[in-house]
């Protein structure tokens, strides 16, 4: 049995069958592949996961969510597609698109994530004038993210919907784990629990009595990793929890609107500028629906610190490696509490350093 994290996943380069196609995150530093059977089985895995969200032959579905440079979404699709009686697509941004889509399209089954729920509502009362109601949802299935509290009930309330979870696994972007109720369950034992510290497996079950325990992957359905443990860098939340399988993660990736960040990657990037000595991402979500996040970079001249083109080049580092718009805050390093290769300062309390790591 091999364990992988995804920082070193890339260098182990399992073989990719001929008519594979390949699952990348943005930017690409870890890349899977999964050949003509192994996408059978991984759909078929995906299938399984759905119908612990009792989607039913009648269901008509709208997936409001987005994987650039995976084919995750796509596959998602076609797994429901044997399910229910249609299901449509559309971009995770633009409320205002959403509601025409859902409008048009007459969706009684949203797939979202947590956080694009919650601003989706807000804007809803706040901005459109539109009871929730009104729009005829009958189940709401939430996953990608952290919930905030109660975010659930919230949207069982007001939309009158029952509300399922799913957990999407961090290298293909597939759901291998629901929840419609009762207790989160693996798709084809495909989830387990791990210590984060050694590679141990603590327990089959997701909902094993144990602490401060890693939700890993054991990808059965792809033929190159089929005997690979993947750790994903999420840690599993209380059983009860209502925030969602993992209430927190850890090490080099940090999920930030439904998106992973790689911090190895920001870190490259940045280390290409002259004069960033030091360097904090600041993620809050405080009252509000979606996150936040700010990079402050601190200079070590103060003719950088307002430069225009040093501030483009950081803007340019930044969208090479993250797949969200991040705002800046330039200084002199010594005005910020940075480290020289980067910490994250999150405050919505989710991610924690992994032991040796600034991050």
């Amino acid at each position: 049995m091999q364990w992988h994290t995804r920082r070193d996943l890339l260098a182990a380069r399992p073989s990719a069958p001929a008519g594979s196609i390949l699952f990348a995150g943005e930017p690409t530093e870890e890349v899977v592949a999964l050949g003509p059977e192994d996408w059978d089985a991984a759909e078929g895995i995906a299938r399984e996961a759905l119908r612990g969200c009792e989607l039913g032959s009648r269901d008509r579905v709208l997936i409001a969510m987005e994987q650039p440079a995976s084919l995750a979404v796509a596959l998602l699709a076609r797994a429901a597609a044997p399910l229910v009686q249609s299901v449509a697509v559309t971009g995770a941004r633009g409320r205002m698109r959403l509601l025409s889509a859902i409008r048009s399209l007459k969706p009684n089954v949203l797939i979202i994530t947590p956080c694009g729920a919650a601003d989706f509502l807000a804007r809803l009362y706040m901005e459109f004038n539109v009871d929730p109601v009104e729009l005829g949802l009958e189940r709401i299935v939430i996953g990608g993210e952290v919930a905030s509290g109660g975010l659930r009930k919230r949207l069982a309330r007001e939309f009158e919907a029952e509300v399922a979870e799913l957990y999407f696994d961090p290298y293909f972007g597939l759901p291998l784990a629901s929840r419609c109720g009762g207790q989160w369950e693996a798709a084809g034992g495909t989830v387990a629990l791990a210590s984060p510290d050694k590679d141990e497996i603590l327990a089959e079950d997701l909902a094993g009595d144990v602490a401060d325990a890693e939700i890993v992957i054991r990808p059965t359905f792809c033929a190159a990793l089929k005997d690979s443990v993947l750790r994903t860098g999420t840690l599993r939340a209380a059983p009860k929890s209502d925030a969602g399988l993992f209430d927190r993660t850890y090490g080099d990736h940090v999920l930030l609107r439904g998106r992973w960040i790689s911090l190895a990657a920001l870190r490259r990037q940045l280390a290409l500028i002259d004069g960033v000595s030091a360097w904090t991402l600041e993620i809050d979500r405080g009252e509000r629906t979606l996150d936040a996040a700010t990079l402050k970079v601190g200079f070590n001249r103060e003719t950088l610190v307002r430069n225009p083109m040093w501030l483009a080049r950081i803007d340019q580092a930044i969208a090479a490696a993250c797949p969200v718009t991040i705002a800046v805050e330039t200084s002199l390093a010594g005005e910020i509490e940075g480290k020289p290769h980067g910490a994250v300062e999150d405050l919505r309390g989710q991610h924690r350093a992994a032991p040796g790591t600034a991050a």
